[in-house]
């Protein structure tokens, strides 16, 4: 609760403000909003990204200059005599291990954020009801796909689907050059991502398209 006070309920309300400040001014309604709070946000969020994509950078530069001699260190070696050699080894080198931590720092970044607006907009009233192009209320699953044959009913959203997509492209992007464990770790929270918005409203999973689009053009740039 303490860590809500102080990380997260700052940034919902500054979603909660930006997100009425669009809804007065009334221009394409509800659904400027969302777009309007993820501009701000992911603004607002840039220089904590940059200075994580710095620190990702060093770490991925310092990983691939130690792991051929690491490689031979383990080969060479096992257990007790591995673990010694090790430890000598990073801190000739100016490494230590928890500096892995770098390459998670922009999923560290991102929760705060992402808890942010999912409480808000996942409890926001003015999205009922409210369409936009197919999706018919931005208050609920899109439910765009239903198919029924005897008594099984199947629904399928599409939205999240295209915002996983989006995510797996902008992450292909970003870890290219990278190491398994850390493609491995994005892919692997864009289907977590997938699971957590399957069923959540339309305005919320839209909000989320919008943070992955705003991601991917800023890795091509990059």
């Amino acid at each position: 609760m303490f860590l809500y006070y102080i990380l997260i309920a700052p940034i919902e309300m500054i979603v909660e403000w930006v997100f009425y400040f669009f809804v007065k001014i009334n221009v394409w309604g509800v659904f400027a909003a969302v777009i309007g709070v993820s501009v701000v946000i992911n603004f607002l969020a840039l220089p904590l990204y940059n200075i994580a994509d710095a620190l990702q950078d060093k770490e991925r530069r310092a990983s691939r200059k130690l792991e051929p001699r690491l490689k031979r260190i383990k080969k060479a070696f096992k257990g007790d005599e591995q673990f010694m050699m090790v430890s000598t080894y990073y801190p000739q080198n100016g490494y230590h291990p928890l500096y892995v931590l770098r390459s998670s720092l922009s999923i560290l970044i991102e929760i705060p954020f992402f808890i942010a607006a999912y409480h808000f907009l996942s409890n926001c009233s003015l999205l009922l009801g409210e369409s936009f192009w197919i999706f018919k209320d931005l208050g609920n699953p899109d439910k765009i796909f239903s198919f029924k044959m005897f008594d099984f009913a199947l629904t399928i959203n599409i939205l999240p689907i295209i915002m996983t997509l989006i995510n797996v492209v902008s992450a292909a992007i970003y870890t290219r050059g990278g190491t398994v464990k850390e493609k491995i770790q994005i892919y692997v929270l864009a289907l977590i991502f997938l699971v957590l918005l399957y069923n959540s409203p339309s305005g919320l999973v839209i909000y989320w398209i919008l943070n992955n689009l705003f991601s991917l053009f800023k890795n091509i740039i990059q």
